[in-house]
């Protein structure tokens, strides 16, 4: 009689089926695997996470649970489209009126960094504020 210890369990004069095989490998964790199906995720943001379960199924031989393969969408999804990882989400937009012999509004977006100062995104300088001024300032950002 041939026994296989795998993990926790004892197979006997059977295929070797892992406990790796059954549930998420505690190595793999959902942020690398991000890195692997970070493709994916550019291509279609909204991939279903059944198609995340089977890619990991196909890369690594192992399964996963739908919470943690959402996770790991989520992370690649941060990875791929984070542009400013230090900063809090929160975008503030404000204009002011310019003053003395050039005349105009000063339009600024900006946010809150991690050290608690103002992070400026854009601006710009526009006649009027006005929707299409605005408009267009939020096209350009």
């Amino acid at each position: 009689m041939t026994h296989i210890q795998l993990g926790m369990r004892f197979v006997d004069k059977v295929q070797a089926v892992s406990v790796i095989e059954q549930n998420k490998h505690r190595n793999l964790s959902s942020k690398f695997i991000s890195m692997s199906i970070s493709h994916l995720v550019a291509n279609d943001p909204e991939i279903p996470v059944s198609n995340i379960i089977q890619e990991v199924q196909v890369l690594y031989q192992t399964g996963c649970t739908y919470k943690w393969a959402w996770y790991t969408r989520k992370f690649a999804i941060e990875r791929i489209f984070d542009e400013f990882p230090y900063c809090r989400p929160m975008i503030s937009m404000d204009g002011t009126h310019l003053r003395g012999p050039y005349k105009g509004v000063l339009l600024i977006s900006s946010t809150w960094d991690a050290n608690n100062h103002l992070f400026p995104l854009d601006f710009a300088i526009v006649d009027k504020e006005s929707c299409e001024s605005w408009n267009w300032f939020l096209k350009n950002l």
